[in-house]
């Protein structure tokens, strides 16, 4: 296949980076709560039934989503409630009694002891201001009833950050009796010493927010394990779907009230585009946006620094993106400083015999930083017992899912040849270079193309890097950090000087994740790297070897052309061959 013909078949610059469909500038109507649509349909359900005293709420950055969650409340609640609740009267005793308490039905808000608000949210509490307190004094020995969270929202509704309730469990076992009993009883704190005197209980009505991450979530259930039996359950999304145009506009909408309520410059339509395309990359999915209202903050923030309170354009956002990855690039430019100086052998130019540049993304602990980086794969056949061995693997550097995807490879490999019993051959295959942990699955295809090549004794253009994981039919399948491995392999082939033959593999179903900077969107559209999207082992030995894997009915196949799986065949019976015949003249000569 000729460099025209690869050409022809790599993808569009246009469609490497995702569009929003606006028309006009939105004009900032939507708020957050907007974005939330089975937050509000589990909230509004809950308030509505009386049955029901607790709403156990996924949410990410919790102090922010407890302020929405607040809000959209107080606008279901009925603000002409009736007066409820208790007050409680305390009479001094004797010298020789106790003060004595009584209780009453409150009639104004002034004399309420409970039931003074109708919503509030504590992210920190502990005993005393979640369920009260009595204090005494020293000398006089008066008490006085000091009112706590659940007493003021008598009738309400209390918003609380699980994780303060799993810092202090013990307090969850008090406030489940209230939500279970409808009923406020007074205990001493002190294990050893009684209250100063006996205090009514009363009736109290309350219904819990409980907001929490995921894994607080599984701590709690862990610890409650009938916390969904008690009560009912809801999320807060972190993203947003974007997948018809009107979600599109909505979104928009959203950004320009955000910027609008925290006081940043409107975006331009250009602005919300390059802002979309930023949000894709780190969802990895271009009908998928993130909301969370801390990381927006900060895009927007730094932004408007760089704009100079100027309305924010795409290139404000690119700046943005520019000087945020320049900040975090000294591992990053380590790591290919080594390759560029051949500290870490990585070819992008030439052809070798079983070898390929498979791609990795590299994560840090200790700094936000993802990047891409090739890595080379390399493999050895040899005719045996059917073993290949994953040096990786075995030597313990790599994880069950990179294992996992070796074994695919072979059995994969196995089915298209039709080998009737195990592999005629053995191999062994290994990341070079590879000094840490690895694992997924995204080097599987890439590991098939090497075997086949070491099979064929046909090289790999080492010009070419490639990623996608494959089943055993041979389908290519999703990988992760897709821009980040194009990304990566550009910028060594960028530093090295582009050739304009040099591009990657990915598999097709990756396209609606890619949202790539616009160095390399520019180095497309100008012919000087390509992209090539395929959904198939077929399509991928195609563009590597140029040669077709199986026998196509009606194609005529010459030396020149012949089949991958004819070429490996072969080779196994060239080898067969000549081992049977050494072995009879060895007998022979006995």
């Amino acid at each position: 296949m000729s460099l025209l013909a690869l050409s022809e078949h790599a993808l569009h610059w246009e469609t490497l980076q995702p569009t929003l469909e606006l028309a006009d500038l939105p004009t900032g109507n939507t708020h957050a709560i907007a974005l939330q649509p089975r937050a509000c349909s589990s909230i509004r359900s809950f308030l509505a039934n009386s049955h029901r005293s607790l709403l156990v709420l996924k949410a990410n950055e919790i102090a922010e989503m407890a302020k929405i969650v607040q809000t959209f409340v107080q606008s279901q609640l009925n603000e002409d409630n009736p007066v409820t609740g208790v007050k409680y009267t305390v009479e001094k005793g004797e010298k020789s009694d106790f003060p004595y308490v009584t209780i009453a039905k409150a009639e104004s808000l002034e004399d309420n002891f409970s039931a003074q608000q109708n919503i509030n949210t504590a992210l920190y509490f502990d005993h005393a201001k979640l369920f009260g307190s009595i204090r005494q004094h020293p000398i006089s020995k008066d008490i006085q009833l000091i009112p706590g969270l659940v007493h003021q929202l008598n009738g309400g509704v209390l918003i609380l950050s699980l994780s303060a309730l799993l810092a202090q469990f013990d307090l969850w076992e008090r406030l489940k009796n209230i939500l279970i009993t409808h009923q406020f009883d007074w205990y001493s704190t002190h294990p050893f010493k009684a209250l100063p005197c006996d205090i009514p209980s009363y009736p109290l009505k309350l219904k819990v927010i409980l907001l929490g991450n995921r894994d607080e979530l599984a701590t709690f259930s862990e610890l409650e394990p009938e916390l969904y039996l008690l009560g009912d359950y809801g999320e807060m999304d972190s993203y947003f779907l974007v997948e018809s145009p009107a979600q599109q506009i909505q979104w928009s909408d959203f950004i320009q009230n955000f910027a609008k309520e925290n006081h940043f410059p409107e975006l331009t339509l250009d602005g919300l585009n390059k802002l979309y395309q930023l949000a894709v990359r780190d969802s990895e999915d271009r009908t998928c946006i993130s909301i969370a209202p801390n990381s927006l903050r900060e895009i927007l923030s730094r932004t408007t620094l760089i704009s100079q309170g100027k309305p924010l354009n795409a290139m404000s956002f690119e700046q943005y993106f520019q000087q945020k990855q320049f900040e975090y690039s000294f591992l990053r430019e380590q790591a290919y400083s080594d390759i560029l100086n051949e500290q870490v052998y990585v070819a992008t130019d030439g052809e070798i015999i079983g070898q390929i540049n498979g791609l990795s993304v590299i994560e840090y602990p200790g700094t936000p930083l993802i990047f891409g980086e090739p890595s080379r794969i390399s493999c050895i056949v040899r005719f045996g017992d059917g073993e290949i061995v994953d040096i990786d693997r075995k030597n313990e550097l790599a994880g069950n899912i990179h294992g996992k995807g070796m074994m695919i490879a072979e059995a994969c490999l196995a089915g298209l040849l039709n080998f009737q019993s195990q592999l005629p051959f053995s191999a062994s295959l290994v990341f070079e270079q590879s000094y840490s942990d690895i694992d997924g699955d995204s080097a599987s295809l890439a590991i098939f193309c090497a075997l086949v090549s070491a099979l064929t004794d046909i090289p790999l253009p080492q010009h070419i890097a490639v990623t996608g994981a494959i089943d055993q039919f041979g389908l290519v399948h999703a990988v992760g950090g897709v821009n980040h491995k194009i990304e990566g392999f550009f910028a060594i082939c960028a530093q090295r000087g582009l050739t304009k033959k040099q591009g990657v593999i990915i598999p097709s179903s990756t396209c609606h994740q890619l949202s790539l900077s616009d160095e390399v969107v520019s180095a497309v559209k100008k012919g000087e790297f390509f992209i090539w999207a395929v959904d198939d082992i077929f399509q991928t030995a195609n563009l590597l070897f140029q040669r077709d894997f199986l026998e196509e009915e009606g194609k005529v196949y010459t030396a020149d052309n012949q089949t991958l799986s004819y070429l490996i065949n072969q080779r196994i019976e060239q080898k067969i061959e000549s081992t049977q015949h050494k072995g009879f003249w060895r007998w022979f000569n006995r």
